[in-house]
């Protein structure tokens, strides 16, 4: 579970995006799956990973079963055209994500959010995220 979380943080990095206005991001997404170094990933199926957009912040959850929804993740958003600025600012692992700005492609169709880019450590990333609220 701890890589799948560790998985989760890069993909939160990600997700934040769905359109050119900071408008089109507010909202709640759940994680559906992504590709990682070219290796596709679906999304767990014991768990949910769901992040909110507000404004300019984002705050990602993990949800298991009955029990409170956990905060493993918050920060930061900008968008700027085709791209989301990403800058965490809490996280419940250690990352070398924290307090560094990372720029992420976005594309938003419908109720589905891709967002693609390279985090520091070159791992390469592609996430699907799906609006649920």
């Amino acid at each position: 579970m701890k890589s799948v979380i560790t998985g989760a943080l890069a993909v939160l990095i990600l997700l934040l995006v769905s359109g050119c206005s900071s408008n089109a991001v507010e909202g709640k997404w759940q994680y559906d799956g992504g590709i990682y170094n070219g290796k596709a990933r679906n999304a767990a199926t014991e768990f949910l990973m769901q992040r909110t957009y507000k404004s300019n912040t984002y705050e990602a959850f993990l949800l298991e079963g009955q029990a409170e929804p956990e905060l493993y993740n918050s920060g930061t958003y900008e968008i700027k055209r085709d791209s989301i600025l990403i800058t965490s600012k809490f996280s419940t692992q250690p990352s070398q994500n924290d307090n560094v700005t990372i720029a992420y492609k976005f594309k938003a169709e419908g109720n589905r959010l891709t967002t693609s880019g390279v985090l520091p450590n070159g791992m390469v990333v592609e996430e699907y995220w799906k609006k649920v609220e």
